[in-house]
């Protein structure tokens, strides 16, 4: 029986800087890449290992930027990992095969890299169990919902006017909307013009108005990672909200998602009970939460 990380520590580098820990029998060495395109196929065995699907907004807005790490053991590719410059880790994965040392990998790299904090979602049972091994506080960050198949949504969907896809010509009204409905935060402007400009032209952005007056916007992100998965997402404007627009711009987008056969997603922060309320209106429910660990 072979086992990992026993007897004395010797320290080591690979060329190019790469951190490197010998046992005496195996070699443990982290690599940050470049890109993420040597770890696509650990990528892949990631998400078939979450027991629902992943937020796509936590995977393309923090976690597929965030720099990533190749875990080598005995020069073999083993796992990987996810870590803003804030010391906070985002995602760790150990391949099939290597299992039986997830937790000591997961021990390493904490200790490699210094890192005091993680964010994990309950759907990620490993990493969520090595997170809560070492934890010494642990707070809910976001609630996580899937469509809950039995459960119809509290509007019907002929009560009001239509979604409409939003035109690239009106990419400037956008970014004002959201800025209005976010609370005018300037330095958000440059990642909303991208983010808005690329659901536009994926067709995925959507308008809800009476006559000139935008009520809402309406987000139908089809997953580029998970086959079948779509996000939903929502905003309304100041003026109109209470008065159950987000419920039924939802509702409209869920109805999108049941006419392609797609699996309908959403999420939200634990302060934002307004939408927490339009979220379960429109039928969705909440089994799995996204958490902020602190080691």
């Amino acid at each position: 029986m072979v086992v990992l990380f026993v007897g004395a520590l010797y320290g080591g580098k690979l060329y190019g800087g790469a951190d490197l820990k010998s046992t005496g029998r195996h070699m443990i060495s982290l690599h940050r890449l470049s890109d993420s395109s040597s770890i696509a196929q650990l990528k892949v065995q990631y998400l078939q290992s979450l027991v629902a699907p992943m937020d796509g907004m936590w995977e393309m807005g923090f976690i597929d930027p965030a720099p990533h790490w190749e875990i080598r053991v005995d020069g073999e590719q083993t796992g990987y990992y996810a870590a803003n410059d804030k010391g906070t880790l985002l995602q760790f994965f150990v391949g099939s095969g290597f299992e039986l040392h997830g937790r000591a990998l997961f021990d390493r790299v904490i200790a490699e890299e210094s890192l005091t904090q993680a964010t994990v979602a309950t759907l990620d049972p490993t990493y969520l169990s090595f997170c809560l091994d070492v934890q010494k506080e642990v707070t809910v960050h976001t609630y996580l919902y899937e469509l809950c198949a039995g459960l119809p949504p509290s509007h019907a969907q002929t009560e009001g006017p239509a979604l409409r896809r939003v035109e690239a010509s009106q990419l400037d009204r956008t970014i004002a909307f959201q800025q209005a409905c976010l609370g005018g935060d300037k330095n958000l402007n440059a990642w909303l013009r991208g983010y808005s400009a690329n659901l536009i032209e994926r067709k995925e952005l959507f308008v809800l108005a009476q006559g000139g007056d935008w009520l809402g916007l309406g987000e139908h992100r089809r997953s580029n990672s998970q086959e079948g998965v779509s996000d939903l997402g929502m905003m309304v404007a100041p003026g109109h909200r209470r008065h159950g627009w987000a419920t039924y711009i939802l509702t409209l987008l869920r109805a999108q998602c049941t006419a392609e056969g797609r699996r309908a997603i959403c999420s939200t922060t634990v302060e934002n009970v307004g939408a927490q309320k339009a979220i379960k209106g429109a039928g969705f429910v909440s089994r799995h939460r996204i958490l902020n660990v602190t080691f």
